[in-house]
């Protein structure tokens, strides 16, 4: 396996992981002494490590927030799928 294999193979991986799964490898990332020094490197998702605003704040109020499963993205042709027989299922 080469290291790019690996990598893409990771990534992957932690894509499919449930929330659940995503908080208990942070909790064993920040446990391990080498993986939590390039852990503090990386830039918070939640805005630890702002450098400004990207888009104004009127987008962003515009936005708003979506509560959907951690794999909505990848997903969201199958979400749909599944929602649309369920309402078939439902109206026969």
């Amino acid at each position: 396996m080469t290291a790019a294999h690996d990598y893409e193979h990771l990534h992957h991986l932690v894509d499919r992981l449930s929330p659940t799964q995503v908080r208990r490898l942070r909790l064993i990332i920040t446990e391990d002494e080498e993986l939590s020094q390039v852990d503090q490197q990386v830039p918070d998702a939640a805005g630890g490590d702002d450098d400004g605003d990207l888009l104004p704040d009127s987008f962003l109020a515009l936005s708003g927030s979506i509560e959907a499963p951690a794999d909505y993205a990848e997903r969201h042709d199958d979400y749909i799928r599944e929602r649309a027989e369920r309402e078939r299922s439902a109206s026969e």
